[in-house]
């Protein structure tokens, strides 16, 4: 059997006690706190983690789309290099073709209204024109007005054209000028 003997006073032993529930208070305490401690731990792990992940979501997305820009400039540089060639072999074929227009123009601009062209062929530089005309000063004054103009050399109508007085059927072969034929408009 033991025996306990009290020596301590009364207040002595009231502040033992004291103390006691003091440390249980503070360790259900500790215990209490631990899980909302490990709690606010995980917590502020999730936040760190879902903030990394969405830097990296928006660092992937900007670079989508500045590709996505990319891309589409890289289709314009394309669609731009293929205008330019197609633009470089037309030019590389308009500059090899002779431009007519000119010559119409002038050879409109100078045919007196009794003269009227049935017929015109061309080969190279070299022109030939067949028609009528209502007398044959009229046939002169064209002759002559062809012979004036700056787009044409070599003008030669046979005298066989010129032996009738009224309604002449007349041939002309003349020569374009080159400069008249590639001049650009």
């Amino acid at each position: 059997m033991k025996i306990y003997l009290d020596l301590l006073p009364k207040q002595k032993k009231e502040e033992i006690k004291r103390k006691k529930l003091f440390r249980k208070i503070l360790g259900e305490e500790a215990l209490f706190l631990l899980p909302v401690v490990v709690f606010i731990f995980i917590l502020l792990n999730i936040y760190y983690v879902l903030t990394v992940e969405r830097d990296t979501n928006m660092a992937v997305r900007s670079t989508q789309q500045s590709q996505g820009k990319y891309q589409q400039l890289s289709t314009y540089e394309a669609r731009f290099k293929e205008v330019n060639a197609v633009d470089k072999a037309l030019g590389q074929i308009q500059s090899g073709h002779l431009r007519w227009s000119d010559f119409f123009q002038q050879l409109s601009g100078i045919t007196p209204d009794n003269v009227y062209i049935t017929n015109l062929s061309t080969r190279d530089y070299a022109v030939f024109i067949a028609g009528k005309a209502k007398t044959r000063d009229d046939l002169l004054n064209f002759k002559s007005q062809l012979e004036a103009a700056s787009c044409f050399q070599n003008v030669d109508v046979p005298l066989s054209n010129l032996v009738v007085k009224n309604d002449v059927d007349f041939q002309i072969d003349l020569v374009v000028t080159k400069d008249c034929l590639n001049k650009k408009q």
